[in-house]
């Protein structure tokens, strides 16, 4: 049987979106995982992360399963050879990048205590700690624990700057984004809910029950 998530995330549930949002018809839900980090130093961490937002701070590093040496560093441009939407990176973000001998293998977007659109809601969030978004990982490169090293990594890079808890906007229907949180301790906090149709809008923010 089909996940409902698989119907939804594919270029015909897509574009069927964006036809609708072009004639002014959307609607949106997202989970808001959080994740409590503890109050630790660079040094503490143990890692070499530094507190000065250095575009070329080494952040990370380990081995993977099949004995192969990766980085995880803040260089803005590492991720280009990924098409990653560098233009969309906000002037608070850092680009955290997964490297294998020097190639990117996958990124995300981090800040710590800003503020930023969120496209999909059609408003701006103020979040209080780490937000943390466009999580990819190159296809060739799945599930050999990159994207999850990533996660790691963000939350250390966010625990040296002070912020005691890390953030991610998640659709409901993105099974696959969900199950990585899940997986790296996130727990879903509330639930955001919105729809448009025309000028008429309503924004809701449901807490979890769970």
């Amino acid at each position: 049987m089909v996940s409902l998530w698989r119907l939804t995330r594919n270029q015909y549930g897509r574009k069927l979106y964006e036809l609708l949002a072009q004639a002014g018809i959307t609607a949106t839900a997202m989970r808001q995982y959080a994740v409590d980090l503890p109050n630790k130093t660079a040094t503490e961490v143990g890692k070499p992360i530094r507190a000065d937002n250095s575009s070329h701070a080494s952040v990370h590093t380990w081995t993977s399963e099949s004995n192969s040496q990766f980085s995880i560093v803040s260089r803005p441009d590492a991720p280009a050879s990924l098409d990653a939407p560098l233009a969309e990176k906000l002037p608070a973000e850092t680009v955290l990048t997964v490297c294998e001998k020097g190639v990117a293998r996958g990124y995300l977007f981090i800040s710590v205590n800003t503020t930023v659109p969120i496209d999909v809601l059609e408003c701006k969030l103020s979040f209080n700690g780490a937000y943390i978004r466009r999580v990819y990982v190159d296809q060739a490169h799945r599930n050999r624990g990159v994207a999850t090293a990533l996660i790691t990594a963000a939350n250390r890079y966010a625990s040296a700057r002070d912020a005691t808890q890390a953030v991610a906007l998640v659709a409901i229907d993105n099974r696959p984004s969900q199950a990585l949180f899940e997986t790296c301790g996130f727990t879903v906090r509330s639930t955001r809910v919105y729809a448009r149709i025309g000028p008429l809008s309503i924004r809701h923010q449901l807490p979890n029950t769970q």
